[in-house]
């Protein structure tokens, strides 16, 4: 974030608190610089030799392209053609390319400790007519991160308008399974030479642990994850690679092992769907690997964790803890394809749950000592998941698209299939490429059903509601559309609601649960109205995060969305930083029964309460102040999505995933 928003963050805070966390941030700033000054004459690349054969874990798999749509996606990923985070197709080429020894000039450009290796790796793509990809810039602004300092002190979100996010996308290298599953549809060895130029190019350009491609473990992680997904679909359906490409792939796996493991992005108090890539990631990369004692640790380190993540992450009622269904549905993909990987290793691999030497580990969080039963992971665990499967599905509206809770960053771990919305979580439980990979992965071991909670009620009680404030009756074209509503509730999460095939209807109501509200918005009370896939009321999204912060707010605020009023106030205030959000509001469901919800938070002076029922063909919502003198209020009536967001100050354009605008 810029020098501005800092000040203002730091002034927020009890000066302790403030001196506490300037300081902590100056040493890991200053640690990180050490580092990288330690580490300019040493090679950051792992030794290429004894790390192959990679492992293959998946049969091959009856993908079709009927439509071509595989192919084309190929093509345009083989031609360095992007659609990044909303951008539309763009081609991103280094600026290098244009000159004919751009291969010895990008190498010369490193530290001398890497000069070496990375030549050897950009000389090893022999294609004609290559062109290099441009992996560092936010190519929206132009600024440009240079591969020269050491990823961990990397600064972004320091400029007004730069966007990490956008190489980051790029440094995923989700497209590259893209190119093998087209492979996999029609053999066409282009695509293949592609992929291992492809490679070649991101290693040689950005030496492990150097540059904005290694300054968040997430992404590394990720990007790990995809580069054996990607391996292994090719080998699978008939692609060869030469020794020399396969070992170079095999140090790079082990080159992002180790700097995940190193980095993981783990706290006792704060930690998420980062996390969750990071060991997501170590569980890719060991399976990948060869056995040896460290493979043997990041995969039973990668299994231990994900058994607790899982059951600390996903809650009761199986929604995610962070206060996003977006997130949700990252960190459930993240599980979902780490879980069917660990079940499905051979029994070889199996071995090293009973072997490992957890004395060897000496990271944070430990390592429990062994041997570890198999399945590694319990029915309670299980259980969870298929709830979290559940939860996408309750939250998935009729018209396919997912109620869209707090942030949405466009985040995926694999995209497999992108003929979608980018609100359509489907891919999760439908039976598609995502679920081809699964039960590749698994060998049919991923014994998991969409679950749905089981549905709370609150039975009606007497409660001291005053007049309203506000009464608003949303007259519904068809009143037949609200005819056999069935109830459903994550109380856990905080969201209640009605749906039937050609509504629904939500109120978020509900407490934070990763202390800070990282990923909350200011929407307590929100009510999401969609009858036969006209939205009336609805989220509108993100945007945008740390290069527009203004925008990031407008988003975040209750001014965003279908929320009770009072005079433009906050529940939560919004200058703490771009990703806190403290849990002022403290909302509460008080009853829950028979299309009558009553709920209440404590953001503002005075607690306000709101009221949402279902009758007489109509939406009826009612709002007032706790304790409120008993005025008779006049009913308003609206009966189109625009006379609902005129009446509320709706303005913001609808954002379905991360720098997309309806």
């Amino acid at each position: 974030m810029s020098l501005s928003h800092r000040l203002k963050t730091i002034r927020s805070m009890p000066v302790k608190v403030a001196a506490a966390k300037v300081a902590a941030v100056l040493a890991k700033r200053l640690k990180q610089r050490l580092i990288g000054a330690l580490m300019r004459n040493h090679c950051t690349y792992p030794p290429s030799y004894g790390l192959v054969p990679l492992s293959q874990r998946l049969p091959r798999l009856p993908v079709t392209d009927g439509d071509g749509r595989l192919r084309r996606r190929a093509l345009a990923a083989a031609a360095h053609r992007f659609d990044l985070l909303g951008s539309g197709s763009v081609k991103l080429t280094q600026p290098l390319a244009q000159y004919p020894d751009w291969r010895e000039i990008i190498a010369a450009g490193h530290h001398r400790g890497n000069r070496k290796r990375s030549a050897r790796l950009l000389a090893m793509i022999d294609t004609p007519g290559y062109v290099p990809v441009d992996w560092q810039v936010d190519f929206k602004s132009g600024y440009r991160w240079s591969a020269h300092v050491w990823g961990g002190a990397i600064a972004y979100g320091h400029k007004p308008g730069v966007d990490v996010k956008l190489p980051w996308e790029l440094g995923r290298l989700q497209h590259l399974p893209h190119l093998a599953l087209a492979y996999a549809a029609a053999p066409d060895e282009r695509l293949a030479t592609e992929f291992r130029d492809q490679v070649l190019d991101f290693l040689g350009a950005n030496p492990p642990g150097w540059g904005v491609q290694w300054a968040c473990a997430m992404d590394v992680a990720i990007r790990a994850a995809n580069l054996v997904l990607a391996w292994d679909l090719f080998v699978a359906h008939g692609a060869t690679f030469t020794l020399e490409f396969q070992e170079e792939l095999a140090a790079a796996l082990s080159a992002h092992g180790r700097h995940i493991a190193h980095n993981l992005e783990w706290s006792p108090a704060h930690r998420g769907n980062h996390y969750l890539a990071d060991i997501t990631g170590l569980a890719f990369i060991a399976a990948a690997l060869p056995r040896s004692p460290e493979s043997d640790l990041w995969l039973v380190f990668a299994a231990q964790q994900l058994e607790a993540e899982i059951q600390h992450q996903f809650l009761d009622d199986g929604g995610n803890f962070e206060a996003s269904t977006a997130y949700h549905r990252l960190s459930l993909e993240m599980v979902l394809f780490a879980v069917a990987l660990i079940l499905g290793l051979d029994e070889d691999r199996k071995a090293a749950f009973a072997e490992y030497d957890a004395g060897a580990w000496g990271l944070t969080p430990k390592l429990a000592p062994g041997p570890m039963a198999w399945p590694p992971f319990g029915a309670q665990t299980l259980e969870r998941l298929s709830l979290a499967l559940g939860f996408a599905r309750t939250v998935t509206k009729p018209s396919g698209e997912i109620v869209q809770i707090g942030d949405n960053d466009s985040g995926r771990f694999f995209i497999l299939d992108t003929n979608q919305s980018p609100l359509d979580v489907s891919s999760l439980w439908a039976d598609g490429l995502d679920a081809m990979v699964l039960r590749g992965l698994s060998g049919g071991h991923l014994p998991l059903s969409a679950k749905a909670g089981e549905p709370v009620t609150v039975a009606a009680r007497a409660l001291s509601l005053p007049l309203p404030a506000s009464r608003l009756r949303v007259q519904v074209p068809d009143p037949t559309a609200l005819v056999g509503l069935t109830a459903f509730a994550a109380p856990a999460f905080g969201l209640y609601g009605w749906k039937n095939e050609r509504s629904f209807i939500s109120i978020r109501c509900g407490r934070l649960h990763d202390g800070r509200g990282a990923h909350a918005h200011n929407d307590q009370l929100a009510v999401e109205i969609e009858i036969d896939a006209i939205a009336y009321a609805r989220d509108p999204g993100s945007f945008t995060y740390t290069a527009d912060l203004a925008t990031r707010n407008a988003y975040r605020s209750a001014l965003a969305h279908f929320v009770p009023r009072q005079a433009g106030m906050e529940p939560a205030a919004l200058n703490l930083g771009p990703f806190r959000l403290d849990d002022t509001a403290q909302a509460e469901m008080l009853r829950f029964a028979d299309q009558d919800f009553v709920g209440r938070h404590h953001g503002f002076a005075v607690p306000v309460w709101r009221r949402v029922r279902i009758a007489d063909g109509a939406i009826l919502i009612e709002d007032g102040p706790e304790g409120g003198a008993a005025v008779e209020t006049a009913e308003q009536v609206v009966s189109t999505p625009d006379e609902l967001n005129q009446l509320w100050g709706l303005t913001l354009p609808f954002s379905p995933g991360y720098g997309l605008r309806a």
